[in-house]
């Protein structure tokens, strides 16, 4: 959705309703044009990677066999 400055100000607890249902709000100023949207909660430090990491394919035990870990495996 579209609009310019004022009428985002004026009608900011409309515009903030919509963005909590998903819609973007573009706001539009001078030549510029600024985003309004719902930022989603995090997960954690890796919440960005929810569902887009393929796990199937790990190999069983460390990812560097502790041979060549040397005096650091002890």
């Amino acid at each position: 959705m579209k609009t310019n400055v004022r009428a985002f100000l004026r009608e900011f607890p409309r515009m903030r309703r919509l963005a909590t249902a998903g819609k973007v709000i573009v706001v539009e100023s001078e030549g510029q044009s600024f985003v309004f949207h719902r930022r989603r909660a995090g997960a954690g430090v890796l919440g960005c990677m929810i569902g887009r990491a393929k796990l199937g394919k790990l190999r069983d035990g460390p990812a560097i066999p502790l041979e060549e870990w040397g005096t650091l495996a002890q």
